[in-house]
């Protein structure tokens, strides 16, 4: 019996450069990046810095795969083919003396079925079973018929990673155990006339059993087969385990040359192709692990190797990945070089590629694939000492293969690439796109050198990019920290640079005016955006312009109602009952209250704290009720502080200082009714919780009206918006101490319809929009000088009355650095980010 042959690769230590700091990159026509997000271009900054670590020798994991990988044990009992009466011609039908070799072989305890030089017809499917070595000799030929009956019955099979009844597969295993493929000799699909026909006849069918797949069709009811098109595969090995292809030649197949599924234990060897016809990928492993692929010379017509876990409903089901899987030592030739997906819904990780170079062309060297579909998990995916001459594009991640699916996103992450080359790449160098909701995550490219690209580089919705010692056409790509999401561009009104920090189909806003949208140092703002299908909230590094969504998936945010809470470092929101803080840098989420069975109704979020972090409130507002508690956050007490029947309340307040000072706005707003005497009207009342009464706290007189309320960070003005009634202007910028006494004016206006704004935590600046239909401005005031500046015209639509989408809403960051603001100018709400230190921190 002929010997297999066992190699170990040359596996030397990968070494990622995980941490890298960068100056900014300032100049897009310095670098020919192609930054393309949703019609903007993307900047990138440096200073970003991975906090993943890389094992310190993961390549350690690859020796120890192929270590534990069990060759099948063939008993030596050898059956030849001439001696059960084969005929070598090409015309005589062979597969009657198969199947008696096959009983026999198998009545013996297994033995290697030994194939001579010459051509052999084979009318139908050879079904190897366990112990079994199916060896064909240099100069042997198995060429299998053309008539679609010879592959019926119809077997149990996968055809594009959903299981179903279909045409045998020319050479088949099912449930087998210690079986192989061996020999110089040549396996023939001769489809290149008869079967590849079939592929502008196969839509319906295909669509038919992705339906079946998706709604849960019992496998038994999967039946195709006559009347039916989809194409068999070549070589198929089902359920089996301890498996060895060797040296054989591959060519002229149906469908898919060589498919492993729910199979372990593989080893591939020496193997060589000339497949070109359609759907001709090479070695395509389903859902399958502990294998080996080495040296193998491809030339086929689909992907040399394509690596895959089932797709959509019926694979995220049975969760079965593609698993422990090493390439090294091949020659690429074809379509695509390396491939994952596009089915790999039931997971893909722990695959070593290494030492592979080029026999020609292809057209996608390395290449992940899923999309909106497919859901699953990609991980630990390790490539490195790789060559290709001339390819359409590099490397390619992409997460909305063929723009197809809505429900649920693939996820990729901690991708390692290492020491890559290619001459030209038509269109790629490199290729990166996650989704919107779930990003690509850890992704790290070093030492990638492209002589020449159409596009360098396009990367959208990624996290964690780190490129050491990327060159392409020459010009250096190194990066850390992840691929910036902003569109920076200057206010065509002012010049005065704006950062668009969310860019999407899908509505994104910042938080309401009074509540905190930044982290204490300034690292991150928060927003929310509803990308994902529901509100989750968004941090984006305000140094990289990274973005990541840090609510766990299913947490469901009411848009604007979240805050910073007074650590700086936390977000607060609620969800149903249950009020929640998220750790901006960790993303670990906390409980901080349950409010079930405490309230008469489900509460609502003011995002109002006290500076200690100690009070909170909350408020109910029901067709026959609105009250507002606070709540001790420390000690769990929560008490009713204000209780109204019918009407509503809006802008409950706690003073950052005083817990004891809580005022709200009542429904309807008494100070419009001109009719009322002085002592009924007031715009915001102050809740006295000694007595249990309201009093009078914010009262201007007649002709006017006040709107918009804050406290100073301090907790010693309150601020609001005096304006004229009826009409608008003048507008006034105005506060009150804590008292509800000493009334100062800070800023008036004829000219500008001012309505929304807030102090910066220093006390010295006030930000405000423009309640101006279509054509508003933001403008900052220095309380100190009265002066005021306008930075930039957000032009909102202020629609829907008072829809926190349409308003800019604007906020300081803590040191006052940043304002960020909402508008719906481009035809939905986004969040938007203006820096000013210029103006806030050099001038008085």
């Amino acid at each position: 019996m002929p010997n297999s042959k066992d190699r170990s690769g040359n596996i030397s230590r990968a070494v990622f450069l995980m941490k890298i700091r960068i100056e900014s990159l300032h100049s897009m026509s310095k670098y020919c990046f192609s930054f393309v997000l949703l019609g903007t271009f993307l900047f990138l900054t440096g200073c970003g810095v991975s906090d993943k670590e890389l094992p310190a020798n993961p390549w350690n994991k690859a020796e120890q795969i192929v270590s534990q990988i069990q060759e099948p044990q063939i008993p030596e009992n050898l059956f030849k083919l001439s001696e059960y009466g084969a005929k070598s011609d090409g015309i005589t039908d062979n597969k009657p003396i198969f199947d008696r070799i096959i009983e026999a072989c198998t009545e013996a305890g297994g033995g290697c079925i030994y194939v001579e030089a010459g051509s052999y017809l084979v009318n139908g499917p050879i079904h190897l079973k366990s112990h079994m070595e199916l060896h064909l000799e240099e100069g042997a030929k198995l060429v299998f018929g053309t008539e679609p009956a010879y592959y019926l019955p119809v077997v149990l099979t996968s055809w594009e990673g959903t299981r179903c009844y279909n045409y045998s597969p020319f050479i088949y295993a099912i449930g087998a155990t210690d079986v192989a493929i061996t020999g110089k000799g040549e396996i023939d699909g001769n489809a290149a006339e008869s079967w590849t026909s079939w592929k502008q006849l196969q839509d319906p069918d295909k669509k038919l059993i992705r339906k079946m797949n998706n709604e849960s069709v019992p496998l038994e009811a999967r039946v195709f087969g006559a009347g039916h098109y989809l194409r068999p595969h070549l070589v198929q090995f089902y359920e089996s385990e301890n498996i060895l292809v060797e040296d054989v030649k591959i060519s002229d197949s149906p469908f898919w040359c060589l498919h492993f599924v729910y199979s372990k234990n593989i080893k591939v060897r020496d193997i060589s192709y000339e497949a070109f016809n359609y759907n001709n990928d090479g070695i395509d492993p389903e859902s399958s692990s502990n294998i080996l692929i080495e040296g193998v010379t491809f030339n086929n017509g689909d992907d040399n190797i394509a690596i895959k876990a089932g797709r959509d409903l019926e694979a995220r089901t049975l969760g079965i990945p593609c698993r422990n899987i090493v390439v090294r030592d091949c020659k690429f030739k074809g379509y695509n070089a390396i491939a994952v997906g596009s089915e790999m819904s039931g997971g893909v990780h722990d695959v070593y590629v290494e030492n592979c170079s080029y026999d020609g062309k292809v057209i996608y060297g390395f290449y992940l694939k899923g999309n909106q579909d497919r859901g699953g998990m990609v991980h630990d995916i390790y490539v490195r000492n790789i060559e290709f001459d001339t390819t359409r594009s590099t490397i390619m991640i992409d997460s909305n293969y063929k723009n197809q699916g809505s429900c649920c996103p693939p996820t990729f992450k901690n991708i390692f690439i290492e020491n890559i080359s290619a001459s030209h790449a038509s269109d790629h160098g490199i290729f990166l796109k996650g989704s919107p909701q779930v990003h690509l995550d850890s992704v790290f490219i070093t030492k990638l050198e492209i002589g020449s690209a159409r596009v360098p580089f396009d990367a959208s919705y990624t996290d964690f990019l780190v490129m050491n010692q990327v060159s392409i056409g020459g010009e250096s790509f190194d990066l850390s920290g992840g691929v910036a999401e902003w569109n920076k561009f200057a206010s065509p009104e002012t010049g005065r640079e704006i950062w668009q920090i969310s860019s999407d189909t899908a509505p994104a806003v910042a938080c309401y005016f009074e509540r905190q949208a930044f982290t204490s140092d300034e690292k991150y703002v928060i927003y929310a955006s509803r990308s994902s299908g529901v509100w989750r909230l968004n941090r984006m590094d305000l140094e990289t312009g990274v973005i990541r969504a840090i609510t766990p998936e299913g947490r469901r945010v009411m848009d604007d109602d979240y805050t910073v809470m007074p650590d700086g470092q936390r977000v607060c929101y609620l969800d149903g009952w249950k009020l929640y803080a998220i750790h901006v840098e960790s993303m670990e989420e906390d409980l901080l209250f349950d409010y079930t069975g405490l309230l008469p109704d489900q509460p609502l979020y003011t995002g109002s704290f006290t500076n200690d972090g100690k009070y909170t409130l909350v408020y109910v507002r029901g067709d026959t009720l609105t009250a507002i508690y606070r709540t001790n956050l420390e000690s769990g007490e929560v008490v009713e502080v204000h209780r109204q029947p019918g009407g509503k309340i809006t802008h409950p307040l706690i003073n950052p200082e005083d817990p004891e000072v809580i005022t709200y706005v009542p429904g309807p707003d008494t100070q419009n009714d001109m009719s009322l005497p002085m002592e009924q009207r007031a715009r915001s009342w102050k809740i006295d919780m000694e007595a249990g009464t309201d009093l009078q706290y914010l009262t201007v007189p007649y002709g006017y009206r006040a709107t918009h309320e804050s406290w100073s960070h301090n907790g010693e003005r309150f601020f609001f918006f005096r304006k004229t009634r009826p009409g608008w202007r003048p507008v006034a910028i105005c506060s009150q101490d804590k008292n509800g006494e000493d009334i100062q004016v800070h800023y008036e206006s004829d000219t500008i319809r001012l309505g929304h704004g807030t102090t910066s935590w220093d006390g010295r600046w006030f930000v405000s929009d423009s309640q101006e239909p279509g054509k508003n401005e933001l403008v900052l005031v220095n309380l100190e000088s009265g002066k005021a500046e306008v930075l930039c015209w957000p032009n909102s639509s202020v629609s829907g009355g008072h829809d926190a989408r349409a308003h800019v809403h604007p906020s300081f960051s803590p040191g006052g650095n940043y304002v960020c603001f909402t508008s719906d100018y481009t035809g939905v709400s986004q969040v938007y980010v203006v820096p000013v230190g210029d103006l806030t921190t050099l001038r008085n």
